[in-house]
C-alpha cells in the first residue's frame, strides 16, 4: 500500500526540491496528499510546485503557501533571484489552495495522518505545532533533510546546513516535540549528486515534468557552482546535489542507506543550532552512510522511466 505523504518544501532555489517532487510523483510507493511551501516569496514557490505537479498530471494535489520569514525574524531566508526560471511562466494559470500553508498542513495531518517529509526550513511545522499541539501525535513519522553531524571528512563540506540553521528556533521546536523522526543530514547527502553526464542521460526521458526539471538544473548549475568557485578540489561537472531526493527515498526505500539511533537534544548555543547528547531526549534516527552510486542509479531509473500524458 502506498504511503500517504505531505511534503513541506522551499522549492525554487536549489533544484533538488524539484527533483524530489518529481521523484515523489514517479514513485508508486508514495501517495502524495499535499505540498506546503515555506520561505520568502511563498506565492512563487507555490506556483513552482503547482506547475511541477500539473506537468506530472497531479494537479489535484493541493499546494499551500506558508510562512514567509523565520519565526522570530532574527534570520533571513535565502533568495537568489533565479527562482521559477525554467519552470514557471508569468502567464501560467496556476491555482494554489486558498488555505494558508500552515492550516493546510494542520488539516492534512489531523485528517490523514501522513508521513511528513520536510525538505526546507521547519517554520511551517513549528507554527503548526504551536498553533495546534495535536499535530505532534497525528504525524505518523517525520523525515527531514538537515543538519551536520561530523561523519563526513570532506573539506568542502559546509560546517552548517541551511534547512535547520536558517530558522534554528523553529527547528528546535520541531526536533524536540517528540515526533518520531528520521534525519538525513548533509554529511550523507553531500555524497550524492548528478553530473553533467547524468543530466544528458535524463534528457532521454519523455516526461514533460522531467524535461522541465532538466531545464531547471541547467539554470541552477552555474548558480551553485559560484558557491564553490574558490574550492580547487570541487568537481565542476556536478550539476546538482541530491539532498532532498535522498531524504524522500528514506521514506520508502532504505536499501541504500544505513542509520543509527541517538538521543540528541536540539538546542541553541550562541544563536546556532546544536545537537547535544541527552538520555531524556526523544530518539532520532540519523542516516550515517549511503551507497551513493546505487542511489543515483535508482533515482535515474525512476525519473527516466516516469511517463505521463500531460
Amino acid at each position: 500500500m502506498a504511503i500517504p505523504v505531505l511534503i513541506d518544501t522551499d522549492v525554487g532555489t536549489d533544484v533538488d526540491d524539484a527533483i524530489a517532487l518529481a521523484l515523489a510523483v514517479a514513485s508508486s510507493e508514495i501517495d502524495l496528499r499535499a505540498v506546503t511551501v515555506v520561505s520568502g516569496d511563498v506565492a512563487l514557490r507555490g506556483r513552482i510546485a503547482k506547475k511541477l505537479l500539473e506537468l506530472a498530471g497531479r494537479a489535484a494535489v493541493p499546494v499551500g503557501a506558508g510562512i514567509r520569514q523565520p519565526v522570530l525574524r532574527r534570520r533571513n531566508f535565502l533568495w537568489l533571484g533565479h527562482e521559477g526560471q525554467g519552470i514557471v511562466a508569468a502567464d501560467d494559470r496556476l491555482s494554489l489552495s486558498p488555505t494558508h500553508g500552515v492550516d493546510l498542513l494542520i488539516d492534512t495531518v489531523l485528517r490523514e495522518r501522513p508521513h511528513v517529509v520536510a525538505i526546507g526550513p521547519l517554520s511551517n511545522l513549528a507554527v503548526a505545532i504551536m498553533k495546534v499541539p495535536e499535530v505532534v501525535e497525528a504525524i505518523a513519522h517525520l523525515t527531514l533533510m538537515g543538519g551536520v553531524f561530523g561523519s563526513n571528512p570532506d573539506p568542502n563540506l559546509p560546517p552548517v546546513e541551511y534547512n535547520l540553521t536558517s530558522d534554528a528556533e523553529a527547528a528546535t521546536v520541531v526536533l524536540n516535540a517528540g515526533i518520531p523522526t528520521t534525519v538525513v543530514p548533509l554529511d550523507v547527502t553531500w555524497r550524492t549528486f548528478f553530473t553533467k553526464g547524468d543530466l544528458d542521460r535524463l534528457r532521454a526521458a519523455r516526461s514533460p515534468l522531467v524535461q522541465t526539471v532538466c531545464d531547471a538544473m541547467e539554470i541552477w548549475w552555474p548558480v551553485h557552482r559560484q558557491f564553490f568557485a574558490a574550492t580547487r578540489t570541487y568537481r565542476a561537472d556536478i550539476v546538482s546535489f541530491l539532498h532532498d531526493p535522498l531524504a524522500l527515498t528514506a521514506v520508502f526505500d532504505r536499501s541504500c542507506l544505513r542509520f543509527e539511533r541517538r538521543r540528541l537534544r536540539a538546542t541553541l548555543m550562541d544563536e546556532q543550532l546544536r545537537f547535544v547528547d541527552d538520555p531524556d531526549a526523544p530518539p532520532l534516527e540519523i542516516a550515517v552512510d549511503v551507497d551513493a552510486p546505487r542511489f543515483v542509479a535508482f533515482l535515474m531509473e525512476r525519473l527516466v522511466g516516469f511517463a505521463n500524458s500531460v
